[in-house]
């Protein structure tokens, strides 16, 4: 696959939300149009695009309100229903949190609106140079918190730390290796599901009880792609969003559907290094 096929293959989707821009959105739909799974598609069109589906939908709407605002008749609420809001006061949360002004500030002012540009890091350092390679299953132990990244990440390594040197399992070849099963773009921040694990076995005189509120996995082995990011971990969107647009696009792979992506954390201690010292390695599943 070309990254010109690629820029189509997305280029289709947009197209078509933009012409279905009034219908809901159907996901089954829009990957169809993709050719991805839906199992990969939010991340592949986030990357793309900058936000996520429904974040381009919903803003795609309000660019249009402020249009209506300007030049049309319809009331604030006609506008607020035309844009997807059940009622007014949703509409205005939502419409001044995008543009800093209210819709009737707007309309009566004539206010110049113009969208804040995404804030990214320039500063930050990619390195694109990608191993291919063939692992075997990988046995974890996991912890599995549920909430937003900054909160869920730090209770989730709390535990599973806590358990490692506890029990006396923790060496140097034990790897780190974090999950993250939803788009916190698409999902909301209370549901998004982070798994904080260690590759490790544990002997037999050791049981998982339930109080520790750990669970055993196996990542699937195959052909994955090696990728590092280098620099703080909110910034690890950016690095897929190279891996996904310029890399991806141009090799020879497709990605494997029905398994996530994982990272290995390589620093032993992330909280006494250095924000631009932290290397992480990306695992992309291949087919």
């Amino acid at each position: 696959m070309s990254k010109e096929l690629h820029q189509k293959r997305m280029n289709n989707v947009v197209q078509y939300i933009e012409k279905h821009i009034d219908e809901a959105l159907n996901i089954s739909t829009l990957s169809s149009l993709s050719c991805y799974s839906e199992f990969h598609f939010h991340r592949l069109f986030r990357s793309y695009i900058g936000e996520s589906v429904y974040g381009y939908r919903k803003r795609l709407l309000l660019e249009r309100a402020v249009k209506q605002l300007l030049y049309s008749q319809e009331s604030i609420t006609e506008i607020a229903f035309n844009a997807g809001y059940e009622n007014q006061t949703s509409f205005n949360k939502a419409f001044k949190h995008q543009y800093s002004y209210t819709p009737s500030q707007v309309r009566k002012q004539k206010v110049s609106i113009r969208q804040q540009p995404l804030k990214l890091d320039d500063n930050r350092q990619i390195k694109m140079k990608v191993t291919i390679t063939d692992i075997e299953d990988i046995h974890v132990i996991c912890a599995r918190e549920t909430g937003s990244y900054d909160i869920a990440a730090p209770k989730a390594w709390q535990r599973i730390m806590k358990f490692g040197y506890s029990n006396r399992l923790m060496n140097k070849d034990v790897r780190s290796i974090g999950i993250t099963h939803d788009d916190p773009k698409v999902t909301a921040a209370n549901q998004i599901r982070y798994d904080a694990c260690l590759d490790l076995e544990t002997p037999p005189t050791i049981k998982l009880a339930p109080q520790d509120n750990l669970s055993e996995h196996t990542i699937v082995g195959g052909k994955y792609a090696v990728f590092m990011h280098m620099g703080e971990y909110q910034y690890l969107a950016n690095t897929y969003a190279d891996i996904f647009n310029e890399w991806l696009p141009s090799s020879r792979f497709e990605l494997r559907d029905e398994h996530p992506c994982f990272e290995v954390y390589l620093n032993r201690d992330p909280r006494k290094t250095k924000p631009e010292n932290l290397k992480t390695e990306i695992y992309v599943p291949l087919t």
